[in-house]
């Protein structure tokens, strides 16, 4: 088996070149091509277990998610994992499944397993039970909802600001009874959705009583469908949903209705793979960047257990993307 020695004599850097390398750490990207192709041609492997009992660490990672059945929680569980494992660390799930009251029991099975590092996915600040990761002696990183704890990263994206653009582009287009299916008010990231929407009449300087059409829904295909139904019977002229599952319901009320999209009905809505492909015309969709979003999560915690957890908590704020299509188009006169 190949020694650390050999990497570095063979990649003509020092020791210690390769062991920040291998502990995440950004070098010049000659050294670490360098330090790559050399690991690859001894087919070097780091010894965790050995790792871990020298430096009093586990090498895992916990991760606390809200809603794992979710295709796009889905997506974020195996995108995470595999960046995790290129950093050298493992990843050890525990999901509370929107039921608030099970997240500290969660929690103390993750903490007992002497996890290095916690990801917190869509934990609200207000929660009570959220309050116990404000004193952790370990890094936290929190997902799509802001902690406001002095040592807690949060990555968020730009919900509201992505879902202004859209609705503001329709009523540029001539729309101005727009619907919005909203989800419930009890979560940060349906509040910052609807606000997006109901910010894009403030500055478009249209009022948004008998403007503005809100339905809320439960994140459900059935309030999607039920939500169309109702929009359409208040003269509405586009439909923008602010999220995926209830888009699939709005969409299927539309295809059995006949109704021509970007013509008789501009839609826009979230979406987190390629189904708005399958569609005539195509779908104009924001798109949370799941990769981006799980590369940096997996990033921060390392960085934050490699610096003992001694620096204060960063906020970011991922884009999302927006593919504008001919599904949303200009009132015809």
């Amino acid at each position: 088996m190949a020694t650390i020695q050999e990497v570095a004599k063979l990649a003509n850097v020092s020791v210690g070149s390769v062991s920040r390398y291998l502990n995440g750490h950004k070098l010049k990207d000659a050294n670490m091509k360098q330090i790559e192709a050399a690991i690859q041609k001894l087919d070097y492997q780091q010894n965790y277990s050995a790792k871990g009992l020298k430096s009093n660490r586990t090498m895992s990672i916990g991760l606390l998610m809200n809603n794992a059945q979710s295709i796009f929680s889905a997506a974020m569980i195996a995108t995470l994992a595999d960046e995790l494992e290129k950093l050298g660390y493992s990843m050890l799930f525990s999901g509370f499944q929107k039921n608030k009251s099970q997240l500290g029991t969660k929690l103390d099975f993750l903490l007992s397993r002497k996890v290095d590092g916690l990801i917190v996915f869509e934990a609200e600040q207000e929660w009570q039970e959220t309050k116990k990761l404000k004193n952790l002696d370990i890094p936290v990183v929190s997902i799509n909802t802001p902690l406001d704890f002095p040592k807690v990263d949060s990555i968020t994206m730009d919900n509201r600001e992505s879902t202004k653009l859209v609705v503001k582009k329709m009523i540029a287009y001539g729309h101005k009874e727009i619907g919005i299916i909203a989800g419930l008010q009890k979560d940060y990231i349906a509040r910052e959705r609807l606000e997006g929407a109901l910010e894009a009449f403030e500055e478009m300087q249209v009022p948004l009583i008998g403007h503005a059409k809100i339905y809320y829904g439960d994140y459900s295909k059935e309030s999607g469908y039920a939500g169309l139904n109702s929009l359409l019977q208040q003269q509405t002229s586009a439909i923008f949903v602010c999220n995926y599952n209830m888009s699939l319901g709005a969409l299927q009320a539309i295809s059995e209705k006949e109704i021509q999209l970007g013509k008789e009905l501009s839609f826009a809505s979230f979406d987190y793979f390629d189904a708005s492909d399958i569609f005539k015309p195509k779908l104009t969709v924001i798109r949370q960047p799941v990769t981006d979003i799980s590369l940096l999560a997996a990033e921060q915690i390392v960085k934050k257990i490699q610096e003992e957890n001694t620096v204060d908590g960063e906020k970011f704020v991922i884009p999302n993307k927006i593919l504008w299509r001919d599904s949303v188009r200009r009132m015809n006169n």
